[in-house]
This record gives structure tokens, sequence and C-alpha cells, in this order.
């Protein structure tokens, strides 16, 4: 499905990330993976490699401007890309009024001020002209307010928002959604909720597949919404 065709995945040293960087490798995608992070992504590109696919491990920080222009320069010595799944997320378990500053604006440099880094140099590198797709998680969160996620629920609120918008300057040429996933069985999720029961939880594969049916354009849904996977 995806042969010739070039994918930046964020957030892909674990988790969700890995797992839809597995899915798409496995389809014949060229897949840059990106986290911060190196010698997690190491182990997911030999895995990748075991399984007859091709990744390219990028270490980066993609709130930061310097690391988004090199992930995608990257990208652009393998033919650029024309799918980016913006991915990667941080989060805080803490009641708003003990939250700090630093810490507030870590979850929005990388949740927001990352997708937004990410997107625009994808467009501004050929994803405008020749088209593609764009998937960016937020998560259920995203939808509704939970107590002691003030910081992480605006961020994921937020990246519905800079969805909608994109979609309506760049669609149909470029295809922009988002998912939102319920609880699920993440490093990240665990360390929140040490006390859940995680046997009732999504997989990161299960994300995964639903993120990769948007890359497909097998799922019925319009430019700029949001795909809820419970």
């Amino acid at each position: 499905m995806f042969q010739g065709k070039v994918a930046v995945v964020t957030g892909a040293g674990r988790g969700i990330g890995a797992a839809v960087a597995r899915l798409l490798a496995e389809e014949g995608a060229r897949v840059v993976i990106v986290s911060r992070t190196g010698s997690e992504l190491r182990r997911v590109a030999e895995e990748i490699s075991r399984r007859g696919g091709r990744a390219e491990p990028v270490c980066g920080d993609v709130g930061r401007t310097e690391d988004v222009e090199r992930i995608f320069s990257i990208a652009d010595k393998l033919g650029g890309a024309q799918i980016l799944v913006n991915n990667a997320g941080i989060a805080l378990r803490k009641r708003l009024v003990e939250t700090g500053d630093e810490e507030f604006d870590r979850i929005m440099a990388t949740n927001v001020k990352g997708v937004f880094l990410c997107c625009r140099e994808a467009l501004r590198r050929g994803m405008l002209e020749h088209g593609g797709t764009i998937v960016n998680v937020s998560s259920g969160a995203g939808k509704m307010g939970f107590p002691e996620l003030s910081a992480y629920c605006a961020s994921k609120f937020a990246v519905l928002g800079l969805t909608q918008a994109l979609a309506l300057e760049v669609s149909p040429k470029v295809r922009v959604y988002a998912v939102c996933p319920g609880g699920t069985d993440t490093r990240m999720y665990r360390s929140l909720y040490p006390e859940d029961d995680f046997s009732k939880l999504l997989s990161p594969e299960e994300v995964a597949s639903a993120i990769v049916a948007l890359c497909r354009g097998e799922v019925s849904l319009g430019y700029g919404d949001c795909l809820e996977i419970y």
C-alpha cells in the first residue's frame, strides 16, 4: 500500500508511535522514526529491519525548530514526506494549582508546538504541492476534561483546533485528521495511573491500526475531523 512513500512518525521510540512505524514499514513505507531517546529508536529500527522494512532513526525534540528542520531534511533525502503522524506527547498528573510554569510550558512545547512545527515543515517541503496525509494524535482528554490533567487536556484540545483549522487551509490536497484514543496501555499511561486495571486499556497496536487506516484512506471521515478510538 505504501511502497515508495516516505513517512515521518514522531514519538516512535515506543508505544503507539513504534506500533505505527512498524505497520507503515510492513506495508512498504520508508519510515523516519523520531524520538528524544536514541536507544529506544535503535531498538525499533532494528526490529523493523529484521522484518524486512526500512526505518531511519532520528533523535530530536519536536518542540525545537532546528530539530524539526533536521528531521525533514533527512526525509527529503529519501524522497520527501508524504505521510506525517504527529504522535510525540508528554503528560503530567498534577492539580492545576500545583503545576509550575516550566511544567506547563514543557507540555505545550511538545504536544502543541511540536505538531505545529512538524506540520509546517512537512507542508513547506513539498507536501502542500504534491499532497499527502497528516494524522495528529490527540486524546480522549482532548474531548473531555479530567481532574489533575489540566495542562495535558489543554494541549490535546489545542491539537484538535489546530487540526480543524489546518484542514480548512490545505484539504483536499493534503488530508488532515486527528485521532482521540481512550486509555491506552503505554508507559506514559501506566506512570500516570499506576492504580488502574491495565487489562481494560486499548493496546498501542489497536490505536496504530486505526491511524494507518486513516493513512490508507479507508476511514470515512471529514477533513479535520477526529476519529475517537475506545
